[in-house]
């Protein structure tokens, strides 16, 4: 007895001989499309890891090269970049202008401390005097911040120091 004629629950059933063309064809250009990108990428020597070592070669290459600029810069001695830019005469006019009235003309002081003592109260070298001037100290001291650029907190600090 064949299976053509039979019925399951009100479905009728039917053996289909072979699968519907679209299937095949999407099954075989799979298959096909499959072993190109295995042969291109598997065969000619193309490597994510490879790649990969490249990128990070190159980047380390860069920053070896950033490296060698900042030791060139950081080769110049401190005393002769403020020699060579004046920062104590540039701090000096910057006190006159903003400090002065605070502090005093000769800095020794008035609403604010005297700066030519030998011991500040927060400190008296370069990074505690700088952090003094951009951020401020309680009880009356602005910060400058946002006010003073950063060779001109640089000209303070080494008048300041000078003193």
């Amino acid at each position: 007895m064949s299976d053509e004629n039979k019925e399951y629950d009100g479905i009728r059933y039917r053996a289909e001989k072979s699968s519907p063309l679209v299937f095949r064809i999407l099954f075989f250009g799979l298959i096909t499309w499959g072993v190109i990108f295995m042969g291109y990428y598997l065969f000619s020597g193309w490597s994510s890891h490879a790649e990969y070592a490249g990128i990070k070669k190159a980047k380390e290459a860069r920053l070896a090269a950033q490296k060698e600029g900042q030791s060139e810069q950081k080769a110049i001695s401190t005393h002769e970049e403020i020699r060579s830019t004046n920062l104590i005469d540039e701090g000096k006019k910057e006190f006159a202008s903003r400090c002065a009235s605070c502090h005093g003309e000769n800095a020794k002081g008035g609403i604010g401390p005297d700066l030519t003592r030998k011991e500040y109260k927060y400190g008296k070298t370069a990074p505690q005097v700088t952090s003094s001037i951009v951020d401020g100290r309680p009880g009356g001291m602005p910060g400058f911040k946002n006010d003073l650029s950063g060779d001109k907190v640089q000209g303070l600090v080494q008048y300041l120091l000078s003193l």
